[in-house]
């Protein structure tokens, strides 16, 4: 089994064995989902229509032939589709149907299942990397914590990186959410689940959006820890620009902020703090997770690190190949107060 990014939290708990061992699928999928599904004989798509951003390199394998879906909408690709309204009692028949006398008894996913992540180039700028700050999120993360993830490349990491917690909800909006959504989102499931905590995760550029949304929670003193990645830029706009559009940028990058120290000043009491070193990450979002009432953790990157998102890594690939130079900032594109360019 494999899932839509933004299904993450009801394909199964990871780990050997687990449901979800496959990982996601689409522009910032794992590799092993698509291996998989290349060597099977059916698949069965279960309540998604599976738009663009989830079929990313699935359209070779999915065949019309071998593909059947279940659920309240059909997918936007040819296959054969059953409807139903309740998918929870739809797949009880199903697992019924698929058991007794006759079939296979024991079944279960294999132990080792391969888990493939993608391999972005390696970024050489000064910051924590997206992989690093992940993995130790993923170490302080408690199981319920319920996680909501924004947009750009922070959530294209966390998404790829960052596993599931047992009994905790992994929201992400890829279609109409947008920028800055995390903030309302994250603020409203505390106030639902008040006794696990939050865990939002954004870029700077989001916060700039809504994230003065965070006044909510202090106002209620609700369990919300704000993680944000401060590349001081629309960092998937810098790289997109970068790969597609050459020289001709719109002036994504910010004049630097520190966000954790300017939250903390603006709100007195809140714990929030800057974090510019790996070796202080953890102590700092322990705090954080464990702080009566909401807490920020401003995490310093570089808007030059490429996340895990297949159309970069493509067009990337499609550069070496024609033995293309990388592309670098310009002066142009660091300029500051200047009219965006077409």
């Amino acid at each position: 089994m494999a899932c839509v990014p933004d299904a993450k939290d009801v394909a199964g708990i990871p780990g050997l064995g687990s449901s979800s061992a496959l990982g996601v699928t689409g522009v910032i999928g794992h590799p092993g989902a698509v291996e998989a599904l290349a060597s099977s004989a059916v698949c069965l798509l279960v309540g998604t229509r599976l738009p663009v951003m989830a079929r990313a390199g699935l359209d070779d394998v999915l065949t019309p032939s071998r593909t059947y879906s279940i659920g309240s909408a059909a997918p936007y690709l040819p296959c054969t589709h059953v409807q139903t309204e309740d998918l929870r009692e739809s797949l009880t028949q199903l697992t019924r149907a698929l058991t007794g006398h006759g079939r296979p008894l024991g079944v279960r996913v294999p132990d080792r299942v391969p888990h493939t992540e993608l391999a972005p180039p390696r970024c050489a700028d000064d910051g924590i990397r997206y992989r690093e700050a992940m993995a130790e999120l993923d170490r302080v993360l408690p199981d319920g914590a319920n996680i909501v993830v924004d947009a750009g490349n922070t959530g294209a990491a966390a998404v790829h990186y960052l596993p599931v917690r047992r009994d905790g909800r992994f929201v992400v909006a890829l279609g109409m959410g947008g920028m800055g959504y995390s903030f309302g989102a994250g603020i409203g499931m505390a106030f639902a689940r008040p006794r696990e905590r939050t865990v939002i995760i954004s870029g700077d550029g989001s916060f700039y959006m809504h994230g003065l949304e965070l006044h909510t929670a202090i106002q209620y003193r609700l369990p919300v820890t704000v993680v944000l990645f401060n590349n001081n830029a629309h960092a998937m706009c810098v790289t997109r620009e970068q790969l597609y559009y050459r020289d001709l940028y719109s002036y994504n990058r910010f004049t630097p902020s520190r966000l954790g120290a300017g939250l903390a000043a603006m709100f007195p009491g809140l714990v929030s703090t800057d974090v510019t070193d790996i070796d202080r990450l953890p102590a700092a979002l322990a705090t954080a997770m464990h702080t009566d009432g909401p807490a920020v953790v401003s995490v310093e990157c570089s808007a030059d690190e490429i996340p895990p998102f297949v159309p970069f890594l493509t067009a990337i690939h499609a550069a070496a190949q024609e033995c293309q130079p990388p592309c670098q900032p310009t002066e142009q594109e660091d300029t500051i107060n200047v009219p965006a360019s077409a």
